[in-house]
């Protein structure tokens, strides 16, 4: 199984990353960075602990960006494969921050992706991919089963990681398989709720919060379109 080691500060994003991850494997880890530091470190390999980048995968959720600028280094030289930073923010990481790692991850020869948010993340590399699979983690994908008009069976074949995907599913058997199971889906989507951040993304009139319901709800509808068109081929109700 791919291990994988989480670097936060502090907040929720990184605690319910980390409690669904610990679901699919033991292989899963987090450690804490300091959140107050100066504009400037001048040295940031003193605030990141000797263990950081031993991992195959490397999640840094919202850490000081000359920390994330020195992780690339870091994960080369320890061994780990792989560098996943989620912008559930825009803040988190500047685009120029985030080309130069990218930058850096190319020559060390480390995966990298900054999907944004994190239900976003599309595997295009092997290491990142190999971390979807075993962990079932990415952009969701639902699947329904219909019977006598209602969700009798919802599955979460894969879900946003930070498991908000897993924990909509659980409460929408029973539901009629219309249009009111596509609203339901959204309110549940708010209510636990989604922690992507409600600041306008520079240049476009849109936020993370609602790119990721963007990203949920397609996911809904396109779960019930494939459950419907069991039903009319005389597949549907099936256990």
């Amino acid at each position: 199984m791919t291990s994988v080691e989480i670097l936060h500060i502090e907040g929720h994003f990184w605690q319910r990353l980390f409690e669904h991850l610990y679901t699919m494997s033991e292989e899963v880890t987090a450690t804490q960075v300091p959140s107050q530091l100066p504009m400037i470190v001048d040295n940031p390999r003193d605030f990141l602990p000797a263990s950081v980048g031993a991992a195959d995968v490397t999640i840094a959720v919202n850490i000081h960006h000359d920390l994330l600028a020195e992780l690339p280094s870091f994960v080369s030289e320890r061994g780990g494969q792989a560098l996943i930073a989620p912008r559930e923010d825009p803040t988190w990481i500047r685009p120029g921050l985030m080309n130069q790692v990218t930058q850096d991850c190319v020559k060390l020869g480390i995966e990298c992706a900054f999907p944004e948010p994190f239900c976003a993340l599309q595997p295009n590399t092997p290491i990142v991919e190999q971390f979807c699979r075993e962990y079932q983690v990415g952009c969701p994908q639902l699947e329904f089963v219909v019977t006598n008009g209602r969700i009798s069976t919802a599955r979460c074949l894969r879900s946003a990681p930070c498991g908000l995907t897993v924990w909509v599913a659980e409460r929408l058997e029973g539901i009629e398989a219309g249009e009111a199971l596509v609203e339901q889906a959204k309110v549940l989507h708010h209510s636990r709720p989604c922690l992507a951040s409600m600041v306008m993304l520079p240049g476009m009139d849109d936020t993370l919060m609602h790119k990721s319901l963007d990203i949920f709800e397609d996911t809904v509808r396109e779960a019930l379109r494939a459950a419907l068109a069991d039903v009319g081929s005389g597949e549907g109700g099936r256990p």
